[in-house]
């Protein structure tokens, strides 16, 4: 660890200067954090405007302005530290945001949180009208006013699918730089992430080895990946270690502020993620802990444990009922595991809260007392149990080789994608695989094996020293490892890459970055005195260059000899933007009646904001005259085989399009891409119900994919 010399207090303003350098990166992630408080707030009761949303985040920010301290004194390297940990994070948000995503094609996530994000620029809530969509699709049990999993149907209006948290933030980009602002958006949560690693490691770290693991995770091909299309993830890791950083700071400084902050934060991952109840338990049992093995009052403790508890239950079962509210079918489909999480989480809140009730009375000598016991050897040994545990898990495709189930229908649609992908890239068929012994050999993919065997050290370390040295240690292990564990046992998750690894990109990632620069920087401060400037040194480069060789593969005598990391290098989804505004523009104030493939449904509904109807398969005439009687105007049907239906004259194709998209890979970082080439035939439905073909204006768009619809799980 670093330790640098007080500057001294100049009168010409110059400290105030370095003052305002030194907090910004912590201000920056305060007002972010904010922004989407305020954003899931008003959106989870139906008020999300400009009027609602950006008052509440600037009065948040203001009443938590000084929960970020301002310090007397300013270092050097403090000073230098800051600078480069802000302009390391604009430049990383400008080259996000050059490539971002057009992901509005919904194959996967990112494609109808994209859809609901456009579509709460102009409305203040995620209903979206059927507008008669109902009645048309009646004619036939083909057609349907919603799509699979991602667009379902509650009452009258359509629900996209899942928490609302991330589009209500990245609506707030369509408000300043409309369409293309909720694209670029998550770039920015992104850039935000990079600065909340590096906020949170200046604790431990000192303000100049903190840089490490935030370049680590910057430059990880994963964090760019997520972070360029409306993933939820990287929004996440925002919440998850920005909690941390205030229930330590509320811990270490014995303030209310900060544990509250932390607490409200914390609760908010349920309006984002319906698994946030895992993140939020590790965190709570962290602060509890923390707080029982801190120095103080008992009464003052207990009511900070007590209060921590309320107010973060309060907040994260807030967001379930949010969830419920606005996505019933998704939560309907997942409420066993939702359920399981809430009950979970309610039995270990109720547990904690006993717990420090009894505090007043010495029940946290439960926790002092075991300190005291284990003393040094025991604290060591803790230390080497929990770096022996993940080592294990790291060994697990030396032993074993894991499967799921041939009998839930789900596991039976998983099986059928999982050997798709193997066909695809020639590995044996074996489709029940879940690849879940590779988990750990997943961070290596990003981080490298270097930094995750640091990183395994690193955990051990801080083990040891929260049990021995720092209560607060346990906010960085109770933030990361929880949910670490648990999705290395069972990911639960179609294996490809980066899609598997989003469930890694939260916690994981930037936790073994951080327990790697620990481990790293207590390495350097054993070598020798006069080696250790050029260790440092050394030690600090590693977490540039080793996520840097990921971005490139070379392999003499492959067919593909030299690869990039096609996350890196390409824009994911390029064309579909160009193609879906070129579609409704095809026959705009129109219904729409779109044959064929449900990945569209959402992006014209959204984007066109015309009642839409889709028709999985072809309809007679006498169907769309009684599909076009519900409207007053007559419908526009959009298809890409003509031979659905009947024409009064030859069709000739209106879009013409492509769409560039990542290539599924397993077992790797993906190296390739596909192009999929869309040809779209518009017509009128006439009063007999034939089609009168739209003349073309054949428009042009992007580059890209096979349709492999992959729902979320």
């Amino acid at each position: 660890m670093t330790r640098t010399a007080h500057l001294p207090l100049r009168a010409d303003g110059r400290p105030r200067a370095a003052t305002g350098v030194v907090v910004a990166p912590e201000r920056i992630l305060l007002v972010l954090v904010m922004l989407a408080l305020s954003a899931g707030l008003w959106v989870s009761v139906g008020w999300h405007t400009p009027w609602t949303v950006l008052p509440t985040a600037a009065l948040g920010t203001l009443l938590a302005w000084r929960i970020v301290p301002a310090p007397a004194r300013v270092t050097a390297a403090e000073r230098r530290g800051a600078i480069l940990a802000l302009a390391a994070s604009g430049t990383w948000a400008v080259a996000a945001a050059v490539l971002h995503a057009e992901y509005l094609i919904v194959v996967r996530d990112p494609g109808f949180l994209s859809l609901a994000g456009l579509w709460l620029v102009d409305h203040p809530d995620s209903d979206i009208p059927s507008l008669g969509a109902i009645d048309a699709a009646a004619v036939d049990s083909s057609a349907l006013a919603d799509a699979s999993q991602a667009w379902n149907l509650r009452g009258e209006e359509v629900q996209p699918q899942g928490a609302r948290l991330l589009s209500a933030l990245i609506a707030v980009g369509g408000w300043v730089a409309g369409d293309r602002g909720v694209l670029v958006a998550n770039s920015i949560v992104g850039a935000v992430g990079v600065l909340a690693i590096y906020v949170l490691a200046r604790r431990m770290l000192g303000p100049l080895a903190a840089l490490a693991p935030a370049a680590a995770v910057g430059l990880s091909v994963s964090h760019i990946g997520l972070s360029r299309a409306a993933y939820t993830e990287p929004l996440t890791l925002v919440l998850v270690l920005a909690a941390a950083l205030w229930l330590w700071r509320g811990v270490e400084e014995r303030r209310a502020g900060p544990l509250l902050l932390g607490a409200v934060t914390a609760g908010a991952t349920s309006f984002l993620r319906i698994d946030g109840a895992a993140f939020a338990a590790g965190l709570l049992v962290a602060t509890v802990l923390a707080l029982a093995l801190a120095e103080g009052s008992r009464a003052r403790r207990a009511a900070a444990a007590l209060g921590v508890i309320a107010v973060q239950g309060g907040v994260l079962y807030a967001g379930y009922g949010a969830l419920w509210r606005w996505s019933e079918g998704y939560a309907d489909r997942l409420a066993d595991q939702a359920v399981t999480l809430m009950v979970g989480y309610g039995a270990l809140t109720l547990v904690l809260a006993v717990w420090a009730a009894t505090w007043l009375g010495g029940g946290d000598r439960v926790a002092t007392s075991a300190r005291d016991m284990l003393g040094r050897r025991g604290a060591i040994g803790a230390g080497v149990a929990v770096s022996a545990l993940l080592a294990v898990l790291a060994s697990r495709p030396l032993w074993m080789t894991a499967h799921r189930s041939t009998d839930d229908p789900v596991d039976q649609f998983t099986n059928s994608v999982v050997e798709g992908f193997q066909r695809a890239q020639g590995l044996e068929v074996d489709a029940t695989r879940t690849y879940a012994e590779h988990t750990v050999a997943w961070v290596s993919y990003y981080l490298t094996w270097p930094l995750v065997l640091l990183g395994i050290v690193g955990f051990g370390l801080a083990t040891a020293w929260m049990i021995r040295r720092r209560p607060g240690w346990a906010l960085l292990l109770g933030a990361t490892l929880p949910t670490s564990l648990l999705y290395f046992w069972n990911p639960e998750v179609v294996p490809d890459q980066l899609w598997a690894f989003r469930r890694f990109e939260p916690a994981t990632l930037p936790g073994f970055a951080i327990a790697a620069a620990v481990a790293a920087w207590w390495i350097v401060d054993r070598v020798r005195a006069d080696w250790r400037v050029r260790a440092r040194r050394i030690a600090a480069g590693a977490f540039v260059v080793l996520p840097l060789t990921t971005w490139v593969s070379i392999m003499p005598g492959a067919a593909l000899p030299v690869s990039g990391a096609t996350p890196v290098f390409i824009r994911e989804m390029g064309g579909a933007y160009e193609q879906i505004t070129a579609l409704c523009e095809v026959a705009p104030d129109r219904p729409i009646i779109l044959a064929g493939t449900s990945s569209h449904f959402g992006s014209l509904r959204v984007m066109c904001d015309e009642p839409t109807v889709l028709a999985l398969a072809s309809l007679t005439p006498a169907q769309l005259v009684d599909m076009a009687a519900v409207w007053d105007t007559a419908p526009v049907v959009l298809t890409r085989d003509v031979d659905w239906f009947d024409w009064s004259a030859e069709p000739e194709a209106v879009v013409t399009s492509t769409v560039r998209q990542t290539s599924y890979t397993l077992q790797g970082i993906p190296r390739t891409y596909f192009d999929r080439s869309y040809t779209w035939y518009a017509g009128i439905v006439g009063e007999d119900g034939v089609l009168t073909p739209v003349a073309p204006g054949a428009v042009e768009a992007g580059a890209a994919p096979a349709e492999t619809v992959v729902t979320s799980r």
